[in-house]
């Protein structure tokens, strides 16, 4: 039996030393602003605003597609990735860090530009954004369906009593064979960074542009100490909630890939679930896409504001069931399917 490919146990530990390094400095400057003689009341609410934000924006419904949807993907036998939320996590927030540096560095206009809805720069890069999220949760989506049937043609097979290389292949269509390859260009966690980054780029959510504004006012108003560490409280709450998605849903996936009783059921659900939530997160992506292109409002009238919240909840929902299951031990023979 080949050993285990998990998350080497080194980079565990620099994923944990990063976010705890975000997490110091970046309340470690507010209170350095603070000492300075700045208002404490406005210090502190623009810092946990920041950092508010970046927590709200890990919980958007493309990260926790995206994210889970990658998991799943880097998830096999034998095969377990706890680190694809952070890589994600930091490709986006490199972009954050690097605008909020240029609004520091005294770039107006980009308040200007990201403030007016109505700017070219605004209307692309939210174009480009949206288009960015649906072609690759898309393609993730696509590549789970086709783990999904075959799953379930080799669970029939076995049942029939067929050899595990007449259980079948699994769906060969068009889009399958058109989004595989934008799915494999994400073969290992560290590949999340690019895709977090061209997430980034679009600056497509309300999260992130408020904490662009609130920087640049904090840089040019109140502290230097302070402008700095908002991006970074950002990154660190963001980050946080990220890399723990990924770890989470690791878990999750590691557990349920194990093709026997119960444990096929929960593959099932698991995997059942994200591609849903890839599914969602595609047409509502499209939908803006038409709407924009079109000039027209073509968009479709549901709310994903709190779709994220909604799938990380039935995803723990599942891993209780999971581990009250485990907890009353094997269940009697006659009882798995």
């Amino acid at each position: 039996m080949k050993p285990a490919v998990r998350t080497p146990v080194g980079s565990t530990i620099a994923i944990i030393a990063t976010i705890a390094g975000l997490h110091v400095f970046g309340w470690g400057l507010p209170i350095l602003a603070i000492w300075m003689g700045k208002d404490t009341l406005l210090v502190l609410g623009l810092a946990a605003t920041a950092y508010l934000l970046g927590v709200r924006h890990a919980f958007d419904a493309d990260h926790i597609a995206a994210i889970d949807n990658a998991t799943r993907k880097l998830t096999g036998p034998g095969a377990r990735f706890s680190s694809v939320g952070f890589w994600f996590s930091l490709g986006h927030s490199t972009v954050v860090i690097g605008t909020v540096a240029l609004l520091a560095a005294g770039v107006h206009v980009l308040v200007t530009v990201i403030e007016d809805d109505t700017s070219p720069i605004r209307q692309a890069a939210g174009l480009w954004g949206v288009s960015i999220s649906v072609l690759f949760v898309l393609a993730f989506g696509m590549v789970n369906l086709h783990s999904l049937v075959r799953l379930v043609q080799r669970r029939r097979g076995e049942s029939a009593g067929a050899e595990p290389a007449e259980a079948g292949g699994g769906p060969t269509g068009l889009l399958f064979r058109l989004f595989r390859p934008v799915a494999n260009l994400v073969d290992r966690p560290g590949r999340m960074y690019p895709l977090g980054l061209l997430f980034g780029l679009g600056f497509d959510t309300a999260a992130t542009i408020g904490l662009f504004i609130t920087a640049g006012a904090a840089s040019f108003q109140v502290s230097w100490a302070l402008a700095v560490a908002l991006p970074l409280l950002f990154t660190a709450g963001m980050s946080f909630f990220d890399t723990l998605d990924g770890a989470f849903m690791a878990r999750l996936y590691g557990w349920a890939a194990q093709h026997s009783g119960r444990h096929y059921r929960y593959n099932l659900v698991v995997t059942s679930l994200s591609i849903a939530a890839a599914v969602v997160v595609a047409i509502v992506g499209f939908s803006e896409i038409l709407s924009q292109a079109t000039v027209s409002n073509l968009t479709l009238p549901i709310d994903t504001t709190y779709f994220g919240f909604i799938v990380v909840g039935l995803f723990a929902v599942v891993a209780a069931v999971a581990a009250g299951t485990r907890m009353r031990g094997p269940q009697p023979q006659a009882l798995q399917t």
